[in-house]
């Protein structure tokens, strides 16, 4: 299916449909991070950057040069609202613009078509419990470029960021059952990235040919699971620092995946990340939507007491992130959640080069912290925002840096953020009179002092409030604003910092309730059915001639024995013994019933479950 998208760029955000992914996402997703980084960049090619300034990428009080081709006749220097700021001969190959304001800034060959673009931002102290991640991909974008590795890494920390998430391919690792290669490119980009000073989360997305046929499903044995990433956790020990076992299993481009499904393969995996690394964080097979069959069926299974954290993504309209969030909430068990993906996406306007238009990049990088404002609100401890480089899937361009690393003015906006909502904790929603007139207050640290943070904008005409405890403000590029106190909101976002406990002033709706924590501990004894399965409806497929299989896996060291109980089929035998390491396979029938639950007591090693909805045909 093609993508369903609607973004005039003065649209209100709360109306625009940002992306249906439901059935649309398809392999470009698998494969895009590999053929992005080849179009054709619209930028110049011979662009040069100091070491100390990747990307072009300054801080307040450094002077600005910029190199420049000496083909040029000449160049212009401009900032966001198009105001010339310096111009000159390109003969030197430098276009030096001296001491600029924090902001974002483009040279423009003369009587050309080139471009290189720049950025100037106010360095800040981050605190290492910040909220504010993004996916970086690293491995993917410049697997053979160390130097570009450690680039994107400065612009990573520039932009307020303490944790990056990267990219695996089990097949390139595990390359034959039991067999491992040496060191491969997501092992060098990791090292590097713990050198910049970066914390990393880790993901996979692919079966080797080996365990599966299909490539983009889950091994059927779970054993193979088990041992992959029990022998990854070992292999990965120092370098990952979390590890999410597989990426967006419940949509098409990644299995397309029941609930059920997942519950099984997430506790096979968590099992053996433990078992390689008992210390090593575990965070859930990140689910890409929110779609309520499938979180009903994988809370069945009782997952929670098999992942550290609850992960999930989202690239839906704002006024739906109060569903996404309270189904996900649902069925975390209490746990911490991680947003490891998200965006509100825009289009690129030129196909050879995959650049959005001026208005759209304005609007790209205002969005950026709508996003990170309105989820916070949600209750996420971490969030990823995707992604820094140039990414393009269909006609999206995702990234907030160029192939080059020079900045789009998103990259801007969301240093903006890292700093402003750095180590963000939600105090509540503002009431400003009107639904339409949007405020979100946060307890942070900005700069390195205890302060409150008001973001704040309009989705309805330009309209003017007064907030009475406001300090400073600043827009979306972070700028200083003249005024604090008195504001005229747009769509264009504002950061109003206030003093401790200043939000006592305002009207305030407080965030969601966490949810309960759920107490259960992991058994070495995992169930799993295995039919055919219907994503969509997350339920196996079966007729009256049809049966499902019921496995019992142990991976555990010692012998398990059990009781076992199945409702909504028959054919089971109720006791079972399985050795260290071992399967058992049986074969049920469902009897007509729209479930089957299946439960195994297995004494001191605890109890399993698996359920699943069933469609009889």
């Amino acid at each position: 299916m093609r993508l369903s998208l609607e973004f005039p760029p003065f649209l209100s955000d709360t109306d625009t449909t940002c992306r249906d992914l439901i059935g649309n996402r398809d392999a470009d997703k698998m494969n895009g991070m590999k053929y992005s980084v080849l179009l054709i960049s619209f930028f110049v090619a011979q662009t040069v950057f100091a070491a100390h300034h990747p990307g072009n990428v300054f801080t307040a009080g450094e002077d600005v040069s910029v190199a420049v081709p000496k083909a040029w006749s000449g160049w212009r220097a401009i900032d966001i609202s198009r105001n010339e700021l310096a111009h000159g001969s390109a003969q030197g190959g430098v276009a030096e613009l001296g001491k600029l304001p924090t902001g974002y800034f483009e040279v423009h060959e003369k009587d050309g078509p080139g471009m290189i673009t720049a950025a100037v931002l106010t360095p800040t102290t981050i605190a290492d419990d910040t909220p504010i991640a993004i996916d970086a991909g690293m491995s993917w974008f410049y697997p053979d470029d160390p130097q570009k590795i450690r680039d994107a890494c400065s612009l990573c920390r520039l932009g307020g960021v303490k944790w990056v998430r990267d990219r695996a391919s089990w097949p390139e690792i595990e390359t034959a059952r039991g067999t491992w290669a040496g060191e491969t490119r997501y092992e060098r980009t990791m090292r590097i990235e713990h050198e910049e000073g970066l914390k990393i989360l880790q993901v996979n997305h692919i079966s080797p040919a080996w365990a599966s046929k299909d490539p983009r499903h889950f091994p059927d044995d779970l054993r193979d699971v088990y041992n992959f990433y029990r022998g990854l956790a070992k292999r990965w020990k120092g370098l990952a620092d979390a590890i999410e076992p597989w990426n967006e299993p419940d949509i098409a481009p990644f299995g397309a995946h029941t609930g059920c499904e997942i519950g099984s393969f997430q506790k096979a995996a968590y099992l053996g990340l433990k078992a390689g690394n008992p210390e090593l964080p575990v965070n859930q097979a990140v689910f890409a939507i929110d779609r309520a069959a499938t979180l009903n069926e994988f809370g069945k299974n009782e997952v929670y007491p098999y992942f550290d954290r609850y992960d999930l993504h989202h690239y839906v309209k704002l006024p739906l992130y109060p569903r996404a969030y309270a189904r996900h909430r649902a069925v975390s068990g209490g746990r911490p959640m991680w947003t490891t993906e998200f965006n509100l996406t825009i289009w690129w306007s030129d196909e050879k080069t995959g650049e959005p238009s001026e208005d759209d990049l304005r609007v790209q990088a205002f969005r950026v912290s709508k996003v990170f404002s309105e989820a916070l609100y949600e209750g996420p401890v971490k969030l990823f925002y995707f992604m820094l480089g140039h990414y393009v899937e269909r006609q999206l361009q995702y990234g907030i840096v160029h192939t080059d690393l020079t900045p789009r003015p998103a990259y801007v906006a969301f240093a903006a953020v890292g700093r402003f909502l750095d180590a963000a904790k939600p105090i509540g929603r503002v009431d400003l009179g009107d639904e339409k007139l949007k405020g979100y207050v946060f307890a942070t640290k900005v700069d390195g002092s205890n302060r409150e943070t008001l973001v704040t904008w309009s989705e309805t005409k330009p309209t003017t409030v007064k907030i009475p405890p406001a300090e400073k403000a600043y827009d979306y590029l972070g700028r200083d604003m003249t005024h604090a106190r008195k504001l005229k909101l747009t769509r264009e976002p504002i950061f109003v910092l206030l003093p401790p406990g200043g939000s006592k002033q305002l009207k305030i709706i407080p965030p969601p309730a966490k949810a309960k924590w759920l107490v259960g501990q992991a058994s070495p004894v995992v169930l799993q059915l295995v039919g055919k399965g219907n994503a969509k409806q997350s339920a196996f497929q079966v007729d009256s001639k049809n049966t499902l299989q019921l496995v019992a896996y142990n991976f555990g060291d010692k012998p398990a024995r059990g009781k076992l109980s199945v409702a909504g089929a028959t054919g089971a035998k109720p006791d079972i013994e399985i050795a260290p390491g071992a399967r058992e396979v049986q074969l049920i029938q469902p009897d007509g019933s729209k479930n089957v639950t299946a439960r195994l007591d297995a004494g001191a090693l605890g109890h399993a479950i698996v359920a699943a909805n069933v469609n009889v045909r």
